[in-house]
């Protein structure tokens, strides 16, 4: 049984936990997806580096905490003005222990409230196309490809979808 889970908004404070967090479920989710190579690059370390900087940003990232322990994050960008609807999740991810136990769903539904509660009315964001799991995963949260395609390198060129859903009640 899980302790109380709970998901709050990351504070400057939080950059070494949500650094450590991050290089974990970045490795837990791309493990045979992404070249080794590149993963490698990918450690607390530098991750804890952007997340000193990002987390001067308040109200960017949202971590899920059982107990005292970081076991997901989410990360959206707001519209840079109100007249514009759309709003982004730019990263969810879990530790792979946390799979499968509903957490990923608590996690989203909580970014896409808080989207809602900036007046955005569509949410979207970009999956790798090859991410099977995680497509699967989006689709049932109600998220659709839109058609746009982009390709990004991660040690190799690697083609993301972007998804989105209407949020607006």
């Amino acid at each position: 049984m899980l302790k109380a889970a709970l998901i709050r908004w990351a504070v400057p404070e939080d950059w070494d936990k949500l650094g450590e967090l991050q290089a974990r479920s970045y490795h837990d989710a791309y493990r045979k997806l992404l070249p080794n190579d590149f993963l490698n690059r990918v450690t607390a370390e530098s991750r804890q580096s952007e997340c000193r900087e990002r987390l001067r940003e308040p109200e960017h990232t949202g971590m899920l905490l059982i107990g005292h322990r970081a076991v997901g994050y989410i990360s959206l960008r707001f519209p840079p003005d109100a007249r514009q609807a759309d709003g982004e999740v730019t990263a969810l991810y879990l530790l792979r222990e946390y799979w499968g136990r509903g957490l990923g769903q608590r996690l989203m539904a909580w970014g896409l409230e808080r989207l809602r509660e900036k007046g955005c009315a569509l949410a979207g964001l970009w999956v790798l196309e090859r991410n099977e799991g995680a497509r699967r995963f989006y689709e049932r949260q109600g998220f659709r490809a839109d058609g746009a395609r982009r390709v990004v390198t991660r040690g190799e060129e690697f083609v993301q979808l972007r998804y989105e859903r209407m949020i607006a009640e």
